[in-house]
This record gives structure tokens, C-alpha cells and sequence, in this order.
């Protein structure tokens, strides 16, 4: 017997023992949703009668991506739980060259139907809310496959466009060439985001970078009624306005210290037009006097030493809020709310799912895979919202894994019925999110 650190043995069993006995109930609500018949509808078929149909493919790869796997050779560990396997019905998993070619021979279809399937979903997850805010934001995700071309950053790779609702729900995403720059193609993306609404629903405001600092966007958002809040870009014309703004004009906004900087924020607006766009707007200018010195010599300095070394940069950005309900203050507070509303759910995506990880070299077998992906994370949405309790709603992926997915348990049969034992611990747990998925299913 070998030597060991600590006094106990090792033995293997033949008993149904899963890790994952959280992914489990997982699997229970997107049946109770009716997930897998969502698929087989409105997914591309098998030519022939012997083909696997799509549900066979997109579960496994639903819970693999749930579960934290990154490449399609994870699909492995669904394949070797056969705990999870038997309680799911999952006959058998498809390998990873398998997917590999589902995915290529799809592609295009594959994008499609899956965009018609979060559409189904969405008026669950929307639960009456009729006026929504939609975040548009582009990210990069870096790669080194044959079809990579250099991203404005200078690495190969491929862009993504994704625009995010209230609460985080991706509304419609889209896998692009890495040469593509994040201004390009900004109105028609929106306008695809609003195809995704059901009727009744709409988009009352807009957010995004200054990549969104467009006049075609703008005139568009003013004759749907949309308020839109864009970061401004500092053009000649716009400096010249600033310029132009009288020093009593600039009123306090805030005022705190860096690591080696005082930072004095102060905020003013003009109304301002672009070449070719129909609509005048107002934009908000927020001045940063920067002064790189530490805060207790700043307090010892006189006032013309202070604007001596003081050093002016500028936030902007363009509205067309009415500004009797919208004060400079209010758009500015809002638009920086893209920091947790859009680019910490971009966070979410591509790094709680490895969305950064794309299977193959065939583009559009890539585009589907990322709509997969965009699947898993609307139906995390979903899950926590409808079947989690409150208290984990704002639970990140990682931490759902921790606390739910990677419970493990074991599988017996008991009376000619399969039971799914866990520790006492988690009994009431999982049993209260069984309740709810199936009340969900009643719906």
C-alpha cells in the first residue's frame, strides 16, 4: 500500500455519482420551459431519418458551457456523467469533431434559428415591462484561427456587437470580422435589436460608447422617440464650442483624489448639430481639471498655482433628452451607468461562458456556436429570475457554479423510481427550485 499524507484510502465505485447534481435541476427547468421542443422547431432537421436531431447537440452544449467548459472537447464531461445523463434522459453525447460539423454544416441556419428561439424566451424573461433601455457595446475577442484578421488593436481575432436590455438580456448579438471597426453598421444593428421586441414592447432609451456618435443613428433615434445618451467625440468644431462656453457657465460636479492626482469635475452643456444630420442635440461636457500632484501638497497651493498646473480633459456626451426632465447632471449619471449595465454583462458573457473560445475556422460555424452561447447565458437569466431565490439574482455564473451547479449527489433506483440523493444541506434547496420549475411549467 502506497505511503500517504493523511490517514485514509482510496476506492472506486460503481455507483451513479454526479458532481454536478445542481446542473441537474438546471436541466429540469429548460424542460419546464420547453426548451428542447423550441429546438427541434425551429432548428434545421436531419436530412435524413437516421441524422441526430439538433436537441441532441444543443443540450449537451448548453449544460457544457453552464458548467464552465471552454472547448468542444468538454463536452466530455457530460458525456462521462451518467448520473446526470440518466436523470436528463441523455441517451448518449456527441463528440467533439460531431459538433464540429453540425456546426459548420448549419451555420447561417443555425444563426438564425437560434435568434428565433431567444425571441420565444424574451417575452418570458420581459414579465410586462413595455419601455426598455438598450446598451450597445462592441468587443474584441482575440484569436489566432487561419480566418483572424487584425482588429483595430492590431491582433488578429474577430469582433462582436451586443446589445444588452434591463437586467443584462442579450438582445441580439453578432459575430464579426476582426477588420471590421466598432462604428461601422451601428443603426442597422439597432434596428435589428428592435426586431427582437415582441409587440408592445419598446426601446425608450439608447446608450453607447462614442462609437454610436453618428448622425444617421441620432435622427433615427429622434423620429422613433428614443432618447439617446452616446459618448460625445472631440472634433474641431466641438472643442471651438467649448471654447466658446463662458466660465460662469461651469457648474460643480465632483471633486476627488487619484493615487498622485486632484480631480475636479465641471459640467455645462451647448446644443450642437453634424454635418449631414436633420436634428440639432444638446451635449453634455463634463471638464476634468487634472493637477498631478499629491492631495496634501494640493490643499498648500494658491489658486493660480493650482490652474498652473492644471491639466483640462473632457467627457462628453451627445442627448437628445429634454433637458426640463433630463439635467446635465442626470444624463451624465446615467450614461456612465454602461460601466455595470453593458460592460461588466460583456464580462459576464464572454468570460463566465468562454465566449473568448471559438470551436473552429469556418466563420459562420463560429457565428452559430457565439448564438449558442448567447442561448446559455439569456437562459441563465432566465433560470435565476424564475427559479432561483431572490437573494441570487445578482449572482455571477462563476458563483451559481460554487454554490448550485457542482453539488455533488447520487443517483438510485428506489420502487422502480430513479432518486437523486444529496447532502442534507442541499435538500431543501434543490427541492424549492424543483417546485418553482415546475410551476413554471404550468405557465
Amino acid at each position: 500500500m502506497p505511503k500517504t499524507v493523511l490517514n485514509f484510502s482510496l476506492e472506486s465505485t460503481n455507483e451513479s455519482i454526479t458532481p454536478r447534481a445542481g446542473s441537474i435541476l438546471l436541466g429540469e427547468y429548460l424542460h419546464a420551459i420547453g426548451l428542447p421542443e423550441l429546438i427541434e422547431h425551429h432548428l434545421p432537421q436531419p436530412r435524413s431519418a437516421k441524422g441526430y436531431r439538433p436537441s441532441f447537440f444543443l443540450q449537451p452544449l448548453l449544460l457544457m458551457l453552464h458548467n464552465g467548459g471552454r472547448v468542444l472537447e468538454d463536452l466530455r464531461m457530460i458525456g462521462e456523467d451518467q448520473a446526470l445523463r440518466k436523470l436528463l434522459n441523455l441517451e448518449k453525447v456527441p463528440k467533439a469533431d460531431s459538433v464540429g460539423k453540425w456546426l459548420k454544416r448549419h451555420g447561417l441556419l443555425g444563426v438564425y434559428a437560434m435568434q428565433r428561439v431567444q425571441r420565444f424566451l424574451l417575452k418570458r424573461y420581459l414579465q410586462g415591462r413595455r419601455e426598455l433601455t438598450l446598451d450597445i457595446d462592441a468587443s474584441l475577442i482575440f484569436n489566432r484561427k487561419s480566418i483572424a484578421e487584425p482588429t483595430y488593436k492590431g491582433e488578429p481575432g474577430f469582433a462582436s456587437m451586443l446589445g444588452h436590455i434591463d437586467g443584462g438580456w442579450l438582445l441580439h448579438s453578432e459575430l464579426r470580422s476582426g477588420k471590421i471597426p466598432p462604428a461601422d453598421n451601428n443603426l442597422s444593428f439597432l434596428k435589428r435589436c428592435q426586431a427582437q421586441l415582441p409587440a408592445g414592447v419598446r426601446l425608450h432609451y439608447l446608450r453607447a460608447d462614442a462609437a454610436g456618435y453618428q448622425h444617421e443613428l441620432f435622427d433615427y433615434c429622434t423620429d422613433e422617440g428614443i432618447i439617446f445618451t452616446v459618448g460625445g467625440k472631440l472634433d474641431a468644431s466641438v472643442l471651438e464650442a467649448i471654447t466658446q462656453i463662458p466660465e460662469e457657465a461651469w457648474e460643480k460636479f465632483s471633486s476627488y483624489e487619484g493615487d498622485s492626482h486632484h480631480i475636479k469635475e465641471e459640467i455645462a452643456e451647448f446644443v450642437h448639430t453634424m454635418i449631414g444630420g436633420q436634428y440639432a442635440f444638446r451635449m453634455i461636457v463634463v471638464r476634468k481639471r487634472v493637477t498631478p500632484v499629491l492631495p496634501e501638497i494640493w490643499d498648500l497651493l494658491s489658486e493660480e498655482e493650482k490652474l498652473a498646473l492644471s491639466e483640462d480633459r473632457y467627457q462628453l456626451v451627445a442627448t437628445n433628452a429634454d433637458p426640463e426632465e433630463f439635467s446635465p447632471r442626470k444624463v451624465v449619471s446615467f450614461y456612465r451607468k454602461r460601466g455595470n449595465e453593458s460592460e461588466n454583462r460583456i464580462k459576464e458573457f464572454k468570460n463566465g461562458f468562454n465566449l473568448s473560445y471559438l470551436p473552429t475556422s469556418d466563420f459562420m460555424a463560429n457565428a452559430f456556436y457565439f448564438q449558442i452561447g448567447a442561448l446559455a447565458y439569456n437562459t441563465f437569466l432566465l433560470f435565476k429570475q424564475e427559479a432561483l431565490q431572490e437573494s441570487w439574482h445578482k449572482h455571477t455564473v462563476h458563483t451559481i457554479r460554487y454554490k448550485l451547479y457542482h453539488i455533488a449527489g447520487k443517483v438510485v433506483t428506489h420502487a422502480r423510481k430513479l432518486v437523486l440523493k444529496v447532502p442534507k444541506l442541499f435538500e431543501e434547496l434543490l427541492s424549492s427550485i424543483r417546485q418553482k420549475s415546475y410551476e413554471v411549467s404550468l405557465q
